[in-house]
Order: structure tokens, then C-alpha cells, then sequence
């Protein structure tokens, strides 16, 4: 298929003012580029890829654009663009890009498409667009516009939507919940001769941040990956049925101390650290098991701990429940408070301590979930007033719910007794299977479709999450991150949003072995020096 220009360009900003652009010829946001500026003037930044191509654009501060794919940018000339057999959409050095209405007024060029009639979808977290010829022949033309104008201040949304009207064919775009509304002229002309077609957008945003807080470059936070084991023989009614297989050399089967030297070592600094409720305290509301917790579990800690840096989350893995009882809704919650009271005791001087209240709770009333959880914050801060909470809502705390399920409103509604909400964040699940399962290799999807409402609500609502479950296959036909690379795309995309998804761990290492459908353990179980399962090693790592 010849070139496409897509009508992102006319989501470009203006870059005249920026220095240390990149020169003609010099990436502009792929894989290794670690800065926020686009090409030098009479260049521009031009996604090369194949056919079509679903990307994501990301807006640092207010006058700066960047699309982030896993695929190749590069500075061209428009000359070169041209010559390209396989270029997608560009970024422009072009004056303001507006929130609201961006009227074209000024064409860049038209390209010569071949037939059959091409198609091209691209989406991205401000609006969808969709371009689409309605008649073809033997050469269809398609001219691309562009907004020109000499201010370089950026405007804000209006909170009235407006709307552009164009002789030719008119796409418009309204985004509220993540809903695409086309609209096409009424008049489309079929003729055997040249269609010239422009296309402009009008977008109704949910609010008036949606740029992240800083560029892309800065990175995770939280990056890493779960130490599974002390929770095995946990089931989701809230039972915990001895033995599980805690990952302590010696102990266990694994060495779970050497393995987060092993990913600490390649960039990793967090860890997800599972433990039944049961197997911490063997009667509802008692002490510390002095074995299990106070001696193995707390060992697992201690090693976590010992790394310069490192965080280290503590996840009691009980679906909400104890025994099948649902806590403060089937079961009073005092001895899960009594419980995170004592967690927080022991670790309040340890401030990279992350309290992860509960694994993946389902079937609850939200409502009454949400008391609860305010409950815990309410016992814990007196007690360690600074650390990070994590705070996962209903339906397994699955992402794909986290907005339809009411969870994102009712799970904002809590907060620090002295009324903040500082180091509350969401803790969010998501898989790549079919039907976001959690129980298949294979991955189908990529997931932005779904991270990217609740990316765009977050910052609407300046907050937080963390991804503290996601996994995948790592054999080549599993298309995580081979193939598809669906695995890979995911964590892109996280990457370029890391102002709101400020984390993740992988799931899972510990006391899995080759067996488990979603490895992440290296080297299983005792191998010196360790190697990375394929997933891990692809799409794991982030600099």
C-alpha cells in the first residue's frame, strides 16, 4: 500500500521553540529514544510500519506530542516521506495543537493510494478516528490537512463540544466513556475519476488533563514481578489448605532471596510477596504464626528489604474472604483490621513496605467493601502514616471493570484520616487471555483498548494505580511476545502512561516452575547463574 497521512497530523504541537530537536534521519520516540523533542524544522517524525496499525498518542505538558508504538520513527523529509512505500501517519513541527476544535486551513500535500480502498484506524488517548474512501477506481487521492496559525500557546477544553461542518466528508469524534461516533457527509459522490477527501475532527474531552505530569523517559516507579509460593493451596472462597511452598532456599523448592538479587540486578526494584491469610495467622484474629510468618515469611521480607531501593509489597491472598466467608459482609472485618494493624506495627519503620490489602476480591457489595477498606486506612495510618496502600476493588480488580463495575468512583471516595489521599493507590489485574480469564497461555490482546479509559480517567481524577497481576505464555505461539507480541505492546503502552500507572509486577516467579502457564520464575529451581523465562526477558524489563 502507497503512504497514508493520516489525519493525526493535525494533532501535532508546535515544536519552533524547542531546542536540541533530533536531526533529519534520527529517531523520535522509538524504542531507544529517551527524550520528549521531534525533528528538526523541515523534518518531520514519521511512523514507518507495514498496513495498518492501531497507536497510541501520548501529550507531555502542554505543548509537546508524542505517539508511542512498539515500531519505527524516524526524522524525514517530506521528500522521503513521499518515497516511502510504508508510512502511517507523521508528526509535525507545527504551530498550536487546540484540546477543543482543530479547524484544517492549510494542505500539507496529497498522496496517491492504490486500490483496493484502503482503511486506516487510528487511536489514540485524546480521540478515534476513522478515514475511509467511499468510492474507488483505479487511483484514489486523499489530501491530509493541517491547522496553521503563529501562536504557540496551547488552549484548554471548552466544556461545550463544537462541531466542524465540511462539504467533503466530516469525521466526528466524541470521547465521554470511550465511545466513537462517526459522522460522513450525506452526499458522497461515486465517480469512476479522482475523490478528493479531507477530514476534520471535533472532540468532546471528559476533562482538561489528560497530558501526563512529566515526559516520557521517566519510567516506572514500581517495576517487577510476584515471589509466589507462600500462598499456595489458597482458593478463592478464602480457604488456605497446608502445605503451600514458600520460595526460601532450604525451605522450599526455590530460592525466591536469589531470585530478586537476579531481577534486581536487570532493572527491577519491587516485589510482590503473596501469603495466606491463614498461613499468617492460623486463627481468625490471632497472632503471628512464629514459624510461617515470623520466621519464613519475614525472611522473604528481610531479603526483599536488603536491596538497596527496593520495594516490597505485602499481599495477603485471600479474594476478600476467610474460610468462604466474605469479610465485613458474611463475617465482621475486625480481625482483617485487627490483622493490617499488626502488619503495620511490625513494618512502620519501613517505609519501602507497601501494604497490598487483598488479592482480587469478588462478588462483594461495593459499597460495603469500600467501608471496609476505609476502615483498614483509618487503623493503619496512626500507625505508619506514609506508605503506599494498595486498594483493590470488586470483580477480581480486573481493569477492564474498573470503571463499568463503579469501582474507580466508590474506591475515590476513601481516604487518609487527615483527608487526603496521598499513597492510595489503585491496585489493578489485568490479563491477555480470552475473556480476561487468567487461565490460558495465549494471549489475544494488547489490552489498550481497555487500559486506555481507565488511563484517561486517572488523570482526569489525578490518581494512581498499580498493576500488581499481569501475565502471559512464553512459548512463540503463545503471541505475548512473539508473533503479536501482545505482552510487549501492553507494557509500552503502560510505559507512556506511567504518570498514572506508576507500576507493575509480573505474575509469576517464586516457587513456580516450567509448568505453570504464566513462568516467570529464572532458572527453575536451582540453576546458578539464572536465566530469564522468553517473556520476561522480552517484555518484562524497563530501563
Amino acid at each position: 500500500m502507497k503512504s497514508i497521512l493520516s489525519s493525526l497530523a493535525v494533532l501535532a504541537a508546535t515544536l519552533s521553540s524547542i531546542s536540541a530537536q533530533i536531526a533529519i534521519g534520527g529517531e523520535c520516540g522509538g524504542p531507544k529514544y529517551q527524550g520528549s523533542n521531534l525533528c528538526e524544522d523541515g523534518a518531520y517524525c514519521a511512523l514507518v510500519t507495514d498496513g495498518e496499525i492501531t497507536c497510541f498518542l501520548s501529550v507531555f505538558y502542554t505543548e509537546i506530542i508524542v505517539v508511542r508504538c512498539v515500531v519505527d520513527y524516524q526524522c524525514l523529509k517530506l521528500e522521503d516521506i513521499y518515497a516511502q512505500e510504508s508510512i502511517s501517519f507523521i508528526l509535525t513541527t507545527l504551530p498550536t495543537f487546540t484540546f477543543g476544535t482543530v479547524k484544517p486551513t492549510k494542505t500539507i500535500g496529497t498522496l496517491t493510494l492504490s486500490t483496493p480502498c484502503p482503511t486506516v484506524t487510528v487511536t489514540t488517548t485524546l480521540v478515534k478516528t476513522i478515514i475511509s474512501t467511499q468510492s474507488c477506481s483505479s487511483t484514489i487521492q486523499t489530501t491530509t490537512t493541517v491547522p496553521t496559525t503563529t501562536t504557540t500557546t496551547t488552549t484548554k477544553p471548552s466544556t461545550t463540544p463544537t462541531q466542524t461542518t465540511q462539504t467533503t466528508q466530516t469525521t466526528q469524534t466524541t470521547q465521554t466513556t470511550q465511545t466513537t461516533q462517526t459522522t460522513q457527509s450525506p452526499s458522497t459522490t461515486k465517480t469512476p475519476t479522482t475523490t478528493t477527501t479531507a477530514t476534520t475532527t471535533s472532540t468532546t474531552l471528559p476533562c482538561q488533563s489528560l497530558q501526563p505530569e512529566y515526559p516520557a523517559g521517566r519510567n516506572f516507579t514500581y517495576k517487577g514481578v510476584n515471589i509466589a509460593g507462600f500462598e499456595f493451596g489458597c482458593k478463592q472462597d478464602g480457604s488456605c489448605t497446608a502445605p503451600n511452598l514458600p520460595p526460601l532456599s532450604g525451605v522450599g523448592k526455590t530460592d525466591g532471596c536469589g531470585q530478586m538479587k537476579w531481577f534486581y540486578s536487570h532493572g527491577m526494584n519491587t516485589f510482590r510477596l503473596p501469603i495466606g491469610w491463614q498461613y499468617a495467622t492460623p486463627s481468625l484474629g490471632g497472632s503471628f504464626d512464629p514459624t510461617m510468618w515470623s520466621n519464613y515469611y519475614s525472611s522473604l521480607v528481610k531479603c526483599c528489604l536488603a536491596l538497596p531501593g527496593a520495594y516490597c509489597v505485602i499481599d495477603i491472598h485471600n479474594w476478600a474472604r476467610w474460610n468462604g466467608n466474605i469479610i465485613g459482609q458474611s463475617m465482621s472485618d475486625s480481625p482483617y483490621i485487627k490483622l493490617w494493624q499488626m502488619i503495620a506495627s511490625q513494618y512502620a519503620g519501613e517505609p519501602r513496605v507497601i501494604f497490598g490489602l487483598m488479592n482480587e476480591p469478588w462478588e462483594l457489595n461495593l459499597g460495603a467493601w469500600v467501608t471496609t477498606l476505609q476502615r483498614v486506612v483509618n487503623a493503619i495510618r496512626p500507625i505508619a502514616p506514609r506508605h503506599v496502600i494498595l486498594l483493590p476493588g470488586v470483580q477480581y480488580a480486573h481493569a477492564d471493570t474498573f470503571l463499568s463495575s463503579g469501582t474507580a468512583v466508590a474506591l475515590d471516595t476513601i481516604i487518609n484520616p487527615d483527608g487526603t489521599k496521598d499513597n492510595l493507590l489503585f491496585d489493578l489485574h489485568q490479563w491477555l487471555d480470552k475473556g480476561n480469564l487468567g487461565t490460558s497461555s495465549v494471549c489475544v490482546t494488547d489490552n489498550i483498548a481497555v487500559f486506555t479509559p481507565v488511563v484517561n480517567w486517572l488523570r482526569c481524577n489525578k490518581r494512581k494505580a498499580f498493576l500488581s497481576a499481569t501475565g502471559g505464555g512464553n512459548a512463540a505461539s503463545d503471541n505475548c511476545m512473539a508473533g503479536s507480541t501482545y505482552m510487549c505492546k501492553q507494557m509500552s503502552y503502560l510505559f507512556s502512561n506511567s504518570d498514572v500507572i506508576v507500576g507493575y509486577t509480573g505474575w509469576a516467579a517464586g516457587s513456580y516452575d516450567t509448568t505453570y502457564i504464566y513462568d516467570e520464575t529464572p532458572a527453575w529451581p536451582s540453576n546458578i547463574p539464572y536465566a530469564d523465562t522468553p517473556l520476561v526477558a522480552t517484555c518484562m524489563y524497563w530501563p
